[in-house]
């Protein structure tokens, strides 16, 4: 099906150069389409953008893209004039209606919650998602560092700091295999990492309503689910293009400090050798199972 997007953002030509249909908002089936608002904190605002639409884009419905941020989110990395050009901003966005949100991960997950200077803003935009009475907000998919704050928010979960990056691709076991969102996912999905914090099981034992889906022998949970809330909380990054982690590490060597080449990624691990993108009908699986079930919930 089709997306649409923000008027001259430039995530449109690259999707339209790869075949995703694109839609204009003024186009009459444009109506009927699923409203997605996205708070993206991510560093590369560009690549994210293009990253999450193309994954949506290809879904079974149509979906309209709304950008967002926090009143008190700079964006240093972004183009001059890209926030303010294509982002609303939390105080026009809580005065609008969505079927469904996406928070992104952000480069600050080493920080405590508290210290993040919009954390406020963003318990705001977390008590919103969730509703009155747990349960009448709008359905949730949260990544990375947005997904740990909607767990610390919601239930108190923490994040634990690791004594290195968790950093490679990761193979993944199917935890339920009866859960909506894991449907023609394969049995060992691969799964893009990139955290210095982990989630832990022995954290959410006291919340049964929490179930882990996706989880690593070598990394953890890579994904949880409170279907109860329409919750979807994914630690890792399947939206990931093949050269992100390759980008990520080049950045990192860049930087002078201890990193080591991303696991079970460059072939011969090699890094002169480009990376395939192993997860990516995995990943188009997951994405697409998930704004069905945003839909058939939105119909009930």
């Amino acid at each position: 099906m089709a997306v649409i997007l923000p008027p001259d953002l430039p995530a449109r030509a690259a999707l339209a150069a790869e075949g995703v249909p694109l839609l204009e908002a003024h186009d009459p089936a444009a109506a009927d389409a699923l409203n997605i608002v996205i708070f993206n904190l991510m560093p590369k605002k560009l690549e994210t953008e293009l990253q999450l639409a193309r994954m949506l884009g290809r879904a079974s419905v149509d979906v309209a893209i709304t950008l967002a941020a926090p009143e008190n989110y700079a964006g240093k990395n972004a183009p001059p004039g890209h926030l303010d050009r294509f982002y609303r901003r939390w105080r026009d966005v809580k005065l609008s209606s969505f079927d469904t949100v996406i928070i992104t991960g952000a480069p600050i997950e080493t920080l405590p919650f508290e210290a993040v200077n919009y954390w406020n803003e963003m318990t705001e935009v977390l008590d919103w998602t969730r509703g009155a009475n747990d349960g009448a907000g709008i359905p949730l998919l949260s990544l990375c560092w947005g997904a740990q704050a909607a767990l610390y928010r919601y239930y108190g979960v923490p994040k634990h700091q690791l004594e290195a990056k968790r950093f490679g691709v990761f193979q993944h076991r199917l935890t339920d295999k009866a859960s909506p969102f894991l449907q023609c996912l394969d049995d060992g999905p691969m799964m893009p990492v990139s955290r210095w914090t982990e989630t832990r099981v022995e954290d959410l034992k006291a919340l049964p309503h929490l179930k882990p889906l996706l989880v690593s022998e070598g990394s953890g949970i890579g994904a949880l689910a409170d279907e109860r809330l329409g919750h979807l909380h994914v630690l890792n990054h399947f939206e990931y293009d093949a050269e992100t982690l390759a980008i990520e590490y080049q950045r990192d060597l860049e930087k002078g400090g201890p990193i080591s080449r991303p696991i079970n990624y460059f072939p011969d691990d090699d890094p002169t050798n480009p990376p395939p993108q192993t997860w990516r009908a995995n990943a188009q699986a997951f994405y697409g199972n998930w704004v069905r079930w945003v839909v058939e919930r939105k119909a009930r």
